[in-house]
């Protein structure tokens, strides 16, 4: 795991220790939450609860058993997801965008084309 990883996965949405824990993932495949601990630095209390709420967000499947066994969403599928929802986000924010009124805050139409964003 290097810092560019667990940076470029912040800048995507991941808290820090969720970068630090699916980048561990991505090289374990899976693991029990004591590997990923020891792997990836954040601290034993706090792995269960990261996990718990990174299975919610999509970002790793939780294997029940003894022991529970955690792994991660593949790269590519994670990407294109956190990409779809970017680009819905993108198209959404530009139509209420286009959607308020110009005069209303001084702007005239000539002073801002129309946004258009194409997934």
């Amino acid at each position: 795991m290097t810092l560019k990883i667990v940076e470029n996965l912040q800048k995507l949405g991941f808290t820090g220790n969720e970068a630090k824990i699916y980048a561990v993932l991505v090289g374990l495949k899976q693991a029990r939450a004591s590997e990923i601990a020891e792997g990836s630095g954040v601290p034993r209390p706090k792995i269960y609860r990261t996990l718990r709420g990174m299975e919610k967000k999509g970002y790793v499947r939780i294997i029940e058993g003894e022991p529970t066994l955690f792994c991660c969403v593949e790269p590519e599928e994670l990407i294109f997801r956190i990409r779809t929802d970017f680009m819905l986000s993108l198209k959404e924010t530009a139509s209420e965008l286009n959607a308020l009124s110009p005069t209303t805050n001084g702007f005239s139409s000539e002073s801002f084309p129309k946004l258009e964003v194409r997934v």
